[in-house]
């Protein structure tokens, strides 16, 4: 995995691998819709693999992006990839909604998460051969991006989920009964109103 993705990835799979399968369903506050802890990563994972669907298009027709941002797409691209930081309270698109899942433990959720990662740092790699310097695929908020923008999109991005996560645990172990009606659920677990980005 290239080190750009790999500093942002690896050390949130290591935080998600020593999770309990329970306390990764509870939600901080479900009466607002925020998300539990795996749908926090079933929301990276579904990112990484829109990434790569997006990427993989382009590879297969050879076309780079036509066109060039918008000014408020301009914008928002420089925040997240000269700044590093992406705005809180944005919803997130509802094609990366983890709309329903199986409840899973950390260690099989990390290595969803690093899989997914690896796949599109792969399919990156080959956007460079074929793309060079001009931008591989168009993102619907941050329009035409070139491969170094695609990889600190994505770092920043799951460094943007990590606080949410972190809170999602934290509230999980310091409210037992929560885990324990969690436990006591065996139904797939669903999360249809999302969470602001």
């Amino acid at each position: 995995m290239h080190p750009v993705l790999a500093r942002a990835v690896q050390p949130f799979a290591e935080e998600i691998a020593a999770v309990g399968v329970a306390e990764a369903q509870v939600s901080p506050d479900p009466d607002f819709h925020r998300w539990c802890a795996q749908a926090v990563v079933e929301h990276l994972i579904l990112s990484f693999q829109r990434s790569k669907l997006e990427l993989q298009k382009r590879l297969k027709s050879n076309e780079s992006p036509s066109g060039s941002c918008t000014f408020s797409q301009w914008i928002l691209k420089k925040q997240v990839c000269w700044f590093g930081s992406m705005p809180y309270g944005v919803p997130a698109s509802h094609v990366l909604y983890p709309r329903s899942f199986i409840p899973q433990p950390g260690q099989e959720l990390a290595s969803r998460m690093l899989s997914e990662a690896k796949d599109l740092s792969d399919v990156l790699a080959a956007c460079r051969f074929a793309f060079g310097l001009r931008p591989c695929g168009s993102h619907p908020i941050y329009g035409p991006m070139r491969v170094e923008e695609w990889r600190v999109y994505h770092a920043v991005h799951c460094q943007h989920h990590l606080r949410q996560f972190r809170e999602a645990i934290a509230f999980a172990r310091t409210h037992p009964e929560s885990v324990a009606r969690s436990m006591a659920e065996t139904q797939p677990t669903t999360a249809d109103a999302g969470h602001p980005e």
